[in-house]
């Protein structure tokens, strides 16, 4: 991939004719590039496999405004411009300006949404390799939209989602799947506090410290969907100068719209868990999954759950 060149600072009543306004937003006042390189990368590898998770993370469309010097003087935030559209006779006013709105952030996760329809050719042979045969998985599948990840600190975005960091698939830990089923059997199910230290273990400063019996996998999708595993989504706080501690939380506060990928309805997740080297009798591994099984669909996994997001059916 050959990396973006600097073009010129762009100042107004400049004459910017060599420009194509149908592929490239003017930002007065910022350097931009002269050409929209990875838009063509993206065009040109849209049929092979692109690792969406450097993609998400790390290779997002939008910049930093950068100084004569080249420092740093701040980040692009404000995607309405005023764009020059028309000469005028009048030398004091050169150019008729136009307002223009680019949401940089949305064509960046929708073109992810368009890339994680590429299937894996090797994602079921893969899967095997992962599960083996434990003898004690299951698949359940998304009854709402799914969130693991959403408040991940690996992000240039605003929130995050949980993709396999090689082949790009959603992922639910097995620490998470972990705490959910301890959260579940402390809160629900009428299980023995001892069984409970034999399932998960303590910590190791803990009196009568030991190691669980139960080893939580991570649960990784059934198959690749046609229509892909991720899909667009949008939240809309309306406190935020509250949430900030700037203001009060009035009437008049103005919705923010804040766009992120969720993982789709209707995915089938496998889970499993296995025996650990402590494991003196496998009926409780069975338990565990028992327990890891309700609580998916009775808690639901990741975040937002209060809001109907990660349940199981």
């Amino acid at each position: 991939m050959t990396l973006p060149i600097y073009h010129k600072r762009y100042k107004p009543g400049e004459n910017r004719s060599e420009v194509d306004e149908e592929n490239h937003i003017v930002v007065p006042g910022a350097r931009f590039f002269d050409k929209d390189h990875l838009y063509k990368w993206l065009k040109e590898n849209a049929g092979k496999s692109i690792n969406v998770d450097l993609l998400f993370h790390k290779f997002p469309r939008w910049f930093k405004e950068l100084g004569d010097d080249g420092a740093v003087s701040g980040v692009v935030k404000d995607y309405t411009f005023d764009i020059p559209r028309h000469k005028k006779a009048d030398p004091d006013n050169q150019y008729d300006y136009k307002k223009e709105s680019h949401d940089y952030k949305k064509e960046h996760l929708e073109d992810l949404e368009k890339i994680s329809r590429k299937q894996l050719g090797s994602f079921a042979s893969l899967k095997n390799r992962h599960f083996f045969d434990t003898g004690f998985s299951f698949t359940l599948k998304t009854k709402t939209r799914l969130l693991v990840g959403f408040a991940g600190g690996d992000t240039v975005l605003e929130n995050s989602i949980s993709l396999h960091p090689y082949y790009g698939f959603p992922v639910i830990p097995g620490s998470s799947l972990k705490g959910l089923t301890r959260h579940y059997c402390d809160e629900f199910e009428d299980v023995d506090k001892n069984m409970v230290l034999r399932i998960f273990g303590n910590e190791s400063g803990d009196k009568d410290a030991r190691e669980g019996e139960v080893i939580f996998m991570d649960s990784w999708p059934e198959e690749w969907p046609a229509e892909g595993f991720l899909e667009l989504d949008v939240m809309s706080p309306h406190f935020t100068g509250y949430y900030d501690k700037k203001s009060f939380p009035t009437g008049s506060s103005q919705p923010v719209p804040i766009l992120f990928l969720a993982v789709r309805r209707g995915v089938r997740f496998r889970f499993a868990v296995l025996p650990s080297r402590a494991c003196r009798d496998t009926s409780i591994v069975g338990l565990a999954k028992c327990c890891l099984e309700k609580a998916l669909k009775t808690f639901g996994a990741g975040a937002k759950t209060g809001s109907s997001y990660g349940y199981f059916e």
